[in-house]
């Protein structure tokens, strides 16, 4: 009986992921052919409390792991809270989720699988099980390919840069301000956040800046829209590695694509980390040691150093 039971959870596990990577495309469809923005309300995003008009704004979007924009994980938790003791003069959006057009989590609306998307959430952190955590990231990397395909990506990032928009006027951002804006993506995330910046140039008149932690980033137009471009690789971050064999576009041999530009015009800075892998203990917000403090604190340390160079920098129109 366990064996029957065991081998239809894996046939329905199969058949979901096929049915997830077949319709990844349809969301977006369906949320464009509405001609609107997204339905669900503005983030309410958390925030520093600042006086006056504030200029600098930090957008955080988490990995392929998460089922709503405040699914953030303890790690993820401790990382944000350190940015916002590092950063007193900014204001922070941390709960935009960017793996639906839509906006909405998944355990909101009518979707194919929302039965499951609740019983996982529903279920201990610990005790979630991994077929079910599975299917969660595998949903989720299909919409990385999406923000990443010239086909459907344009319409999937204009839907991406409407959440952007909405948590930032819910934090005080104005039009015309010349606030400057840091987009930092985990994993996934950084591809959300570069495909966004093409259509949030065109709204945000400040400059742009995006902090990929460990991102599976394609060579994306919006990349030619950002004034400063910093990549977190771990030298043990397989993930990372894969994404960076997965899009020929960003290959060395590759040249005139907007990774190489980035590349040659001095807005891409790579950054090394030895010893760093894509999660767990020895991830970019692990616990282990490849120095004198935890790794996780490195990558807070890093991530201020770049915000901090970012400030420094002329203000200059986007590039492109």
């Amino acid at each position: 009986m366990l064996e029957t039971a065991l081998g239809w959870l894996l046939l329905t596990g199969f058949i979901a992921f096929i049915l997830a990577s077949t319709l990844a495309p349809l969301e977006t469809l369906f949320w464009w052919s509405r001609q609107g923005k997204p339905a669900s309300g503005p983030a309410v995003a958390a925030a520093n409390t600042l006086a006056g008009s504030p200029d600098n704004f930090i957008v955080y979007l988490g990995g392929i792991d998460r089922i709503s924009g405040t699914s953030n994980s303890i790690r993820e938790r401790r990382f944000l809270s350190a940015l916002r003791e590092g950063t007193p003069d900014a204001v922070i959006v941390d709960n935009v989720f960017p793996y639906a057009a839509s906006g909405d989590p998944l355990l909101h609306g009518p979707r194919l699988f929302s039965r499951l998307w609740r019983a996982l959430d529903a279920a201990p952190q610990r005790q979630r099980r991994p077929l079910l955590a599975n299917l969660v990231n595998a949903r989720n990397f299909f919409q990385v390919l999406v923000s990443a395909d010239r086909r459907y990506g344009p319409v999937f990032n204009l839907a991406i840069a409407g959440l952007i928009e909405d948590g930032l006027r819910t934090v005080g951002w104005q039009a015309r301000s010349g606030a400057r804006l840091t987009l930092i993506g985990l994993s996934g995330g950084a591809q959300m956040a570069a495909g966004a910046a093409d259509d949030l140039a065109d709204i945000f008149d400040g400059p742009i800046q995006l902090i990929s932690i460990g991102g599976v980033i394609a060579s994306t137009p919006g990349l030619n829209r950002l004034a400063r471009i910093d990549h977190l690789a771990g030298s043990i971050d397989r993930v990372e590695a894969a994404g960076a064999l997965a899009f020929p576009a960003r290959w060395s041999i590759t040249t005139g694509s907007e990774w190489d530009l980035a590349r040659q015009t001095g807005r891409l800075n790579r950054i090394p980390l030895a010893g760093v892998a894509h999660n767990g203990p020895d991830g970019y917000f692990g616990n282990a040691h490849h120095g004198g403090r935890p790794q996780w604190q490195e990558t807070v340390a890093i991530v201020l150093d770049c915000i901090e160079r970012f400030k420094n920098q002329p203000v200059e129109t986007s590039p492109g």
